[in-house]
């Protein structure tokens, strides 16, 4: 009986322990939000789905291209607005397959401007990667709505 009794208690932590350490959508949002806070674009990139019928060589191209376009403009734009301070995850919307989410976020600037916005993620090999077609990512501040993707 002390043999059932442990193996179910080891089942259950087995089990516990692996349903607390999955992300969701949000999570890892938050997650590439926050390379974006520290200004790691190269890792904020990674979490980006890209076409990966494109090819290695070029996908690595794209991939650096944004790495700079990042570096260049969007750090000029966070500068503007003394920094991007944090990114707030408002909700997050799985789909009936599982397979893809909107998350809705809040990012906070260091001058006290705030954007709400969306993100498509896509999960992949069992990891949740940021959409990056062109109606994936949307910013709304009160002026106008910018899109990264």
């Amino acid at each position: 009986m002390k043999k059932v009794f442990y193996f179910s208690l080891m089942v259950m932590t087995m089990f516990l322990m692996t349903a607390c350490s999955s992300s969701g959508p949000g999570d890892a949002m938050k997650k590439y939000g926050n390379y974006l806070i520290k200004g790691d674009y190269e890792k904020f990139v990674d979490g980006l789905a890209f076409d990966e019928s494109v090819g290695a060589e070029k996908m690595k191209e794209q991939k650096d291209g944004l790495v700079s376009m990042l570096k260049e403009k969007v750090s000029k734009e966070y500068e503007k607005k003394d920094g991007l301070k944090s990114i707030e995850i408002i909700s997050e919307e799985i789909s009936e397959d599982g397979n893809t989410a909107t998350v809705k976020i809040k990012q906070t600037y260091g001058n006290g401007e705030t954007q709400d916005g969306t993100q498509s993620m896509v999960k992949r090999d069992g990891k949740w990667l940021m959409s990056v077609d062109r109606k994936s990512t949307r910013l709304n501040s009160r002026h106008h709505d910018i899109s990264y993707a």
